[in-house]
């Protein structure tokens, strides 16, 4: 079989891929007009550049393997795909829940507005109303239940908050590190009143865009928080705006936006209550790592048979 990989890879984990896959033919090439040549009687395939091109040409693919988590720009050619699809899924949980943190707190002990005083050489204790607050106690919900929505989950349990979440397919409570677990948009609706931070961690699919507009901000609490390391086009942007600058909503922090980068012009940019990153929540020192090591170990177990890890349920889309 032909493994097709357009996803860079150092010389020592190519070497590893190599040494994997036996005797089976590896072509690693960033060219475009190669891989597309390539891929027309390829078997298998790990993709980064190129991938919906790729994909559209490689007719007799039997796997594929998407290095990263979300695989919602590639969905409607995934789904035309006879391969099956594995992606970097559980891969990213542990920064991205760090993210949240990161976020959240920065909000709660306002070091947005601290570290502008600390620019200016100036000792200031002073925060506009009475933003500066505590976690203990306090309820977070979480929108979408996956990995990463689990490991921010125990993350809060031990700040000392109570956790609810929301998913799409029911589950038993005790099987998941929860307090309260909602089901379908129904349960979004009746568990956003009850949040003082919302977390949004779901899959982007045509049934979560824009999941959280004006009515879902409008039914949370006064003065609760917004944080969204998912996908930007699950949060109607410029509802979101409104309720900032209404003070409905008391803070969001962002990673992710509709269109990234965001543009200049975008009001994010200059609302004191919004804590912005640029789509870095899954990053670490680690990752690069973590991925390349999710796929070789898809690879061996490919090509024993066994079962894959992180495989993407096409219809879902996730």
């Amino acid at each position: 079989m032909k493994l097709l990989i357009t996803h860079e890879l150092t010389p020592q984990q190519l070497e590893l891929v190599r040494l994997t896959a036996r005797e089976h033919l590896v072509v690693y090439t960033r060219e475009r007009d190669l891989a597309l040549s390539e891929a027309r009687d390829a078997d298998m395939a790990l993709l980064g550049a190129f991938a919906r091109e790729v994909l559209e040409t490689a007719v007799n693919l039997k796997w594929v393997h998407i290095p990263w988590a979300g695989v919602d720009s590639l969905l409607d050619v995934l789904r035309k795909t006879q391969a099956v699809v594995s992606c970097g899924k559980g891969v990213f949980d542990a920064p991205m829940a760090d993210h949240v943190f990161a976020l959240l707190l920065t909000l709660t002990r306002c070091l947005h507005y601290f570290l502008r005083y600390q620019m200016a050489g100036v000792w200031r204790r002073e925060v506009p109303g009475d933003t500066l607050t505590d976690l203990q106690g306090k309820t977070m919900g979480i929108v979408g239940l996956g990995s990463t929505g689990r490991e921010v989950a125990r993350r809060a349990a031990v700040f000392g908050m109570r956790v609810l979440a929301v998913k799409r397919r029911p589950a038993a409570l005790s099987e998941e590190p929860v307090d309260g677990l909602f089901i379908g948009y129904e349960g979004l609706r009746l568990m956003l009143p009850e949040c003082d931070v919302v977390v949004i961690t779901a899959a982007l699919t045509p049934q979560t865009r824009y999941l959280i507009g004006q009515n879902e901000l409008a039914s949370m609490k006064r003065g609760a928080i917004l944080i969204n390391v998912a996908r930007g086009a699950i949060v109607d942007e410029k509802a979101l705006v409104e309720a900032l600058r209404s003070g409905h909503l008391a803070g969001a922090g962002l990673d992710v936006f509709e269109e990234e980068p965001l543009s200049l012009e975008s009001p994010l940019w200059r609302l004191p209550n919004v804590v912005l990153t640029p789509h870095v929540g899954g990053l670490s020192e680690r990752t690069r790592q973590r991925v390349f090591e999710r796929f070789l170990d898809n690879l061996r177990r490919f090509l024993a048979n066994e079962p894959l890890v992180g495989v993407v349920d096409k219809e879902a889309g996730y």
